[in-house]
């Protein structure tokens, strides 16, 4: 007899999400989430601030550690302040307007420094003042999303935290003025022409002397709106790129070179595909804090690896005997070299090498450094620390933007007989989760080799 097999019946009343009562937040994590110590497991709580009581909403439960969000606040920090961007609630961009940004620096150090003493077994850590800039006018730099397949509700601004939906911003305060001002005559040109939807991300960059906007199409654009944007971009005096369906760059309106100081007398020519740091008056004091811990001397050999369109490599050029500068990205090595040349920097070297590549990175090493400066993506500098054992620089900078790598590079160039002469954090992007760390490592010549 053949039995069918009968899926058991639903109950049509389905378990809502856990709800915790009155849970009080103790400290701050790296990221700024409150986290409830006291509590077992730990909860890891977002939008929550150490001295508040909440009701949490769970919404991830595992053995060792829960994370939610607040359900409702019983008891408010004096530290809390009102976001001031309109679209705080439902953009993905910043995650910490709601505290003030001096207390959220001191306190993610505190638990940076605890999770590094943990992790790295240090007794302390010689911590400098952490270097910040103006807020919240302070980005440069940003990718605006477009949505116009409805020409009567044309969306231009970022991604819904947690999805793929773009909030339509009518202003962004974190940017810098002259980005802010050229949102309304964008948005102008959107919605006059069916066309838009053909366009999938506008790139904004603002440099010392203009401002760019690259407009990345899906597919050709007609002449009439082509130029519209042209005459936009005479009226508000912008460059103006095209990135063609094929990849393919089309100058639309040339007014200057885009031009990015990075101290006296020096600068950059990034453009929209190229990396450039976000903050521009933070950038400026990173470097000068690199120049003061280095001390870069007449006589060094210093390795810049991870150096991109050469942000360090420059200065560290007008100073020492000679830079050896190595990009992974190939185009961005020939404008570095071309721009430090144009400056009339003919000590620097640059060079194209996959520095995750052990044998490469070994035969780069081969060279006689006195010094090395690293500025590695979110991945880190594995490979480089890992070998670094092997050679006679006495000196390493590190600058990270990832605490995990950091992590492991640390531990790696710590059981090479370095150690941590002095550290602070970078606060690039205020009012988000990402923070950045310098760190410089020094050893005695008998420890290598």
């Amino acid at each position: 007899m053949v039995s069918f097999y009968k899926p058991a019946k639903k109950s049509s009343r389905q378990a809502g999400p856990k709800i915790l009562n009155k849970i009080y937040i103790d400290e701050l994590d790296m990221q700024g989430q409150g986290v409830s110590t006291s509590h077992e497991p730990v909860l890891f709580v977002d939008g929550a601030l150490p001295g508040e009581t909440v009701d949490v909403q769970v919404t991830v439960s595992q053995k060792h550690v829960l994370k939610g969000k607040v359900k409702k606040r019983i008891a408010t920090s004096a530290e809390r302040q009102t976001p001031f961007c309109p679209h705080y609630a439902q953009c993905g961009g910043c995650q910490l307007q709601h505290i003030d940004p001096d207390s959220a620096l001191v306190q993610r150090q505190h638990a940076m420094d605890a999770y590094w003493q943990r992790q790295l077994k240090l007794d302390a850590l010689p911590w400098q003042p952490a270097i910040s800039g103006p807020r919240p006018a302070y980005r440069r730099k940003a990718r605006l999303a477009v949505d116009a397949r409805d020409p009567q509700r044309v969306r231009l601004g970022y991604r819904q935290e947690g999805s793929k939906k773009i909030v339509d911003v009518t202003e962004c305060p974190i940017l810098v003025p002259p980005l802010q001002a050229l949102i309304t005559p964008m948005r102008t040109v959107l919605h006059a022409h069916a066309g838009s939807r053909f366009i999938g991300h506008i790139h904004l960059l603002a440099g010392d002397n203009l401002c760019q906007v690259t407009l990345k199409a899906t597919r050709d654009l007609s002449d009439t709106m082509l130029a519209d944007w042209q005459a936009l971009a005479t009226e508000h005096q912008f460059n103006l790129v095209l990135l063609d369906a094929r990849n393919k760059t089309h100058i639309l309106h040339q007014h200057d070179t885009l031009v990015c100081q990075t101290e006296a007398d020096l600068t950059l020519s990034p453009e929209a595909e190229d990396f450039v740091q976000v903050n521009g008056p933070v950038n400026q004091q990173m470097i000068a804090q690199a120049m003061r811990w280095l001390d870069p001397q007449p006589q060094d050999v210093i390795a810049d690896w991870f150096a991109g369109l050469g942000n360090f490599s420059l200065s560290l050029a007008r100073r020492a005997a000679q830079v050896h500068a190595v990009e992974g990205v190939a185009s961005m090595v020939h404008k570095a070299q071309s721009n430090a040349q144009a400056q009339g920097i003919t000590n620097l070297h640059c060079v194209h090498l996959d520095l995750s590549d052990g044998q490469q990175v070994q035969q780069a090493l081969g060279g006689q450094f006195t010094k090395i400066l690293l500025d590695p993506s979110r991945e880190g500098a594995a490979q480089v620390c890992q070998q670094l054992a092997s050679t006679a620089i006495q000196q390493v900078l590190y600058v990270s933007c990832n605490p995990s790598s950091f992590t492991r590079d640390a531990g790696y160039l710590m059981n090479a007989g370095y150690r941590i002469e002095k550290i602070s954090l970078i606060e690039m992007f205020p009012y988000t989760r990402h923070l950045e760390v310098m760190a410089l490592f020094t050893r005695s010549l008998d420890a290598g080799q």
